[in-house]
């Protein structure tokens, strides 16, 4: 079999010798591959060119400075050497000094012998001077001398004798019990009448008693039964024997249709003796120990 290299035409009759299409000369089936292995050009690869490093090669100059080489040695800057003083100087300095010194210490022994026999002229004139007048002189310079100033006198403090002490002190808790009794029974009237009519009454300060009256009408309206128990009282005159401090623990029981109150505190009640009687002039709580409403 033979095929036209140029238009690729086969032809079976291996006796034909050119294309019958254009003339071109024939080749067999066998140079075909021939051709074709012939003619294939192989791959080519690309093998990237290698680069040689850079050598640095010092000069001779710097390996032989580098072997010579030493530290600096370190500059020692020196102070300046102080010179001395000439001691001529502290010499001369020295003399003025101490002339000056002696000239100081001369002029005031003058000063002092002249002072003296002045100090003794005048006594001597004076005691060799007539006695006239001496005496009126004398009273002069008594009457000019200062009077001693008086010694104040000390106020006397009242002092309250012991059994003064225990009568007020009697009183006054019988005048607590009479306060708690009335409290209990619900008594408004006679509650009040326990107090003065001013009174220092808790954070309130200084008030009329009828804000007193006030607060304890609400307290009696609202509780049917009230509880009052004292002790621990403590009570204190004053040193004139008009007024006391009573510390007193109070504790409370107040039950109403619709309210309960009960706690313990302990309490300083102020009596002033007015007209007669120890009345409540203070009321307030020093301590709670506990309430509950």
């Amino acid at each position: 079999m033979k095929y036209c290299p140029n238009c690729q035409t086969e032809y079976a009759d291996d006796n034909l010798q050119f294309c019958l299409q254009d003339g071109t000369p024939l080749a067999g089936v066998s140079d075909q591959a021939a051709t074709v292995a012939y003619e294939a050009e192989p791959e080519t690869l690309v093998v990237p060119k290698r680069v040689e490093p850079i050598r640095f090669e010092p000069p001779s100059s710097y390996q032989t400075n580098q072997a010579n080489w030493q530290p600096s040695q370190p500059v020692i800057i020196e102070p300046p050497r102080e010179t001395k003083k000439s001691n001529t100087a502290a010499v001369v300095i020295t003399s003025v000094l101490g002339t000056i010194l002696l000239l100081g210490l001369g002029g005031l022994g003058t000063w002092l012998y002249f002072r003296n026999s002045k100090t003794e002229v005048a006594v001597n004139i004076n005691a060799a001077a007539p006695n006239r007048g001496s005496n009126s002189n004398a009273a002069n310079q008594n009457a000019n001398l200062a009077a001693p100033s008086p010694t104040a006198t000390p106020t006397a403090q009242p002092t309250l004798k012991p059994e003064d002490a225990k009568t007020i002190t009697k009183d006054v808790k019988n005048a607590v019990d009479e306060w708690k009794e009335v409290t209990e029974n619900g008594d408004l009237d006679a509650h009040i009448s326990k107090y003065a009519d001013t009174v220092d009454y808790y954070k309130a300060g200084r008030v009329n008693v009828a804000r007193v009256r006030a607060d304890r009408a609400n307290a009696f309206a609202a509780y049917h039964s009230m509880s009052v128990n004292i002790d621990n009282v403590k009570v204190t005159p004053d040193a004139s024997g008009e007024k006391a401090t009573v510390i007193i623990d109070k504790e409370w029981n107040f039950e109403g249709e619709e309210k309960f109150s009960s706690g313990k505190v302990q309490q300083q009640l102020t009596f002033g003796k007015i007209g007669g009687r120890w009345l409540i002039t203070g009321e307030k709580d020093l301590k709670i120990y506990y309430v509950n409403k």
